[in-house]
């Protein structure tokens, strides 16, 4: 496994040849990304796996057009009921993030919503078309109560 800081290339990434990428959570604006939106970018075009959690998916929201905006006042804490629209079940998540995905600047040839936020409506995750990316605004890693959502690491692994 390897680990690198939000400012790396594609080309230093790649160079430990990867059998999938994780672009994992961080604080503030993803907007203010703007190098880490350009590697994702070009991590798009690849076919390796990617897995975005939290600001990787919305970094990779935004490499691929989308828009995000700033929730009101976030969505913060371990009970926040995510439904996942391809199985109709719904998870209790935890989360701590202050911005989203708006789900009318999702380029529907590129990606399509897989998680709903049963609270307000905003987007909690997306599948990319004809790529093996997914990516969650909320925490799967993250363990406040049941392992209810270890489903999407599983899948990823899958994708592998």
């Amino acid at each position: 496994m390897y680990v690198f800081p939000q400012d790396s290339s594609k080309e230093t990434i790649l160079e430990c040849n990867p059998d999938g990428i994780v672009l994992s959570n961080g604080p503030g604006d993803p907007e203010d990304c703007k190098i880490g939106i350009e590697t994702v970018k070009d991590l798009y075009n690849t076919e390796i796996p990617i897995l975005g959690i939290c600001l990787g998916h919305q970094l990779m929201g935004l490499a691929t057009g989308a828009k995000t905006a700033k929730l009101k006042y976030g969505h913060r804490g371990p009970n926040h009921p995510v439904k996942d629209l391809k199985t109709d079940k719904v998870y209790i998540t935890s989360q701590n993030h202050g911005y989203y995905i708006t789900e009318d600047s999702i380029d529907k040839n590129k990606a399509e919503v897989s998680h709903i936020n049963l609270n307000d409506g905003t987007v909690e995750g997306l599948r990319y078309k004809n790529k093996n990316i997914f990516t969650v605004q909320f925490h799967p890693e993250a363990c406040p109560g049941p392992e209810d959502c270890s489903y999407i690491f599983d899948e990823f692994l899958n994708q592998i």
